[in-house]
């Protein structure tokens, strides 16, 4: 994700160690020089879903949903029965390495990658309701093949279509999430847009009622709440602050020695893309991989 940000020029960057082997301390990294300029664009960002993740046993594989009729106005949307699980403490504890890509990413050593303890990869599906990734099923077979737990994101366009229209057509292009244990939850990448008027020519309210359409109608058709990945710049400006996405998880977009300030509403963010490295954007998820299993494998909420 960063899309935009690629545009504008790279950020400094955190080198990665040179041997991740299974987790790493947010502590732990080390800054380094920025990498050479390049157009691959970064990927999705995700958050806890709250600050514990909920397991709902022991899940067995499920087909991917079938798109149902819209909910009546007023209906109540399901809320799936489930204990919680305790999470790391996300500033100090320590956390599992991953990445995102899409189409500028041509060449990635999955099987290199996983081996240095990367432990999931989000990969785009679509953009707006006309672009799905032409790289989508490729990237996301080959993350499945190395062992990685895989999820997808969707670059949000606001001022093209509804956040209804836009969920429906991630959740059939891609985004749809399974109870397989290798699903991740479906990623809303909202950034600034990378022309005209930086929130996408939307008043903050009329912004806010898009992102709430786009969760409810993904939930809907998904059974999960979609991470969120933004920038708390993004979110303030555009949403004017909004609290009431507290319980999505959040990916926090914040390419720094640490994570800084969090959007409104958020005491944590489950995922922090905190930097660039060898054209890939590096996240971490703060939590074990049993946790990141259990968060995969079990609908929140």
């Amino acid at each position: 994700m960063g899309e935009w940000g690629r545009l504008r020029g790279r950020w400094a960057v955190l080198a990665v160690a040179a041997a991740m082997a299974g987790c790493v301390a947010p502590s732990a990294f080390q800054k380094g020089s920025a990498p050479a300029p390049s157009d691959v664009a970064p990927m999705a960002s995700a958050a806890v879903e709250s600050t514990a993740v909920e397991v709902a046993g022991a899940p067995s594989p499920a087909a991917t949903p079938t798109p149902a009729a819209p909910a009546p106005q007023g209906a109540t949307l399901p809320t799936p029965s489930a204990s919680p699980v305790e999470l790391a403490e996300w500033r100090d504890g320590e956390g599992l390495p991953g990445f995102d890509v899409s189409r500028y990413q041509q060449t990635v050593d999955w099987a290199g990658l996983a081996s240095a303890g990367h432990a999931f990869v989000y990969v785009k599906a679509t953009e707006g309701t006309a672009h799905r990734s032409p790289t989508h099923d490729e990237q996301s077979k080959a993350a499945r093949d190395a062992g990685l737990i895989q999820g997808a994101y969707h670059y949000a366009r606001p001022n093209q279509s509804s956040g209804t229209l836009q969920a429906r057509f991630f959740n059939s292009s891609g985004g749809s999430w399974t109870a397989d244990g290798h699903t991740l939850p479906g990623a809303l990448d909202l950034e600034f847009a990378e022309d005209g008027p930086e929130c996408h020519g939307l008043s903050q309210a009329e912004m806010r009622t898009w992102v709430r359409e786009f969760s409810d109608e993904y939930r809907r058709l998904s059974g999960r709440i979609p991470v969120i990945y933004t920038k708390t710049e993004v979110w303030d400006q555009c949403t004017g602050g909004d609290t009431s996405f507290a319980d999505h998880p959040l990916w926090l977009y914040d390419h720094a020695d640490a994570p800084g300030r969090l959007p409104a509403g958020w005491d944590r963010p489950t995922l922090w893309q905190r930097a660039i490295v060898n054209d890939l954007d590096r996240s971490v998820f703060f939590g074990s991989r049993d946790q990141l299993v259990a968060w995969a494998s079990a609908p929140l909420r």
